[in-house]
């Protein structure tokens, strides 16, 4: 799937002049018509340098105006058009998946979504053996209040990476689901698929190469 202008379009309004609150403290929202879709905070509990938190903060505002643009929506369809009708009948995390309504539950999900971190040697031994980047977290029962976490000892990604870890974990409390287990087609499952075009908006020019590696979903390779 090529670079199309509109990608070039919005990956220069992205560029331009991407937000950056001051972490912790929030709110940390979309630009132009998406101002009103806000993440609720960044590092609730002060864990990290001032550097990481503004570098987890200016991920947001990109994740939420990719998520709302017509070009992730176009290309989520496209890819779910796509998809082998026999593959995709006997997947049950893409039957009855709608490429319209998916964005709007991501969407949905990031608002009030508070961006806490994971530390501690459980983290720690994940990312020395290339385990969980990120945890989908859960609500907590006495405020209401929804988080997701990153793994501490994994922050040092780029933008795109970043981004597409808000897409997946959203994409969790939005509804959408993968299997447990690190197959081959998991990474083809609807968090995964949403998280790489999320990816790819963000980041273009980097984009064939992570298609090609093993982290990317096979289709991406396969419809070239």
């Amino acid at each position: 799937m090529k670079r199309s202008l509109a990608a070039a379009g919005l990956l220069a309004m992205l560029s331009g002049g991407v937000p950056v609150a001051i972490a912790g403290t929030g709110p940390l929202c979309g630009t132009g018509r998406n101002t009103a879709i806000c993440f609720a905070s960044v590092d609730r509990g002060g864990a990290l340098s001032p550097d990481e938190r503004a570098k987890l903060a200016a991920a947001a505002p990109v994740a939420i105006d990719i998520v709302s643009s017509r070009q992730f929506a176009a290309e989520l369809a496209a890819f779910y058009a796509a998809l082998p009708p026999r593959w995709v009948k006997g997947n049950r995390y893409w039957r009855g998946f709608d490429p319209v309504e998916a964005p709007k539950a991501i969407r949905a999900a990031f608002a009030g979504l508070h961006i806490d971190t994971r530390g501690g040697a459980r983290a720690r031994k994940s990312a020395a053996f290339g385990g969980n980047l990120a945890y989908e977290g859960s609500t907590d029962k006495r405020t209401g209040e929804r988080f997701i976490m990153l793994n501490r000892y994994r922050l040092d990604r780029p933008l795109g990476g970043l981004v597409s870890t808000y897409v997946h974990e959203a994409s969790h409390k939005g509804g959408y689901s993968h299997r447990a287990g690190q197959t081959r087609d998991q990474k083809c499952e609807p968090p995964y698929v949403m998280a790489q075009l999320a990816r790819k908006l963000a980041e273009p020019d980097k984009w064939a190469n992570f298609a090609a590696s093993k982290n990317a979903c096979r289709f991406w390779r396969e419809a070239r």
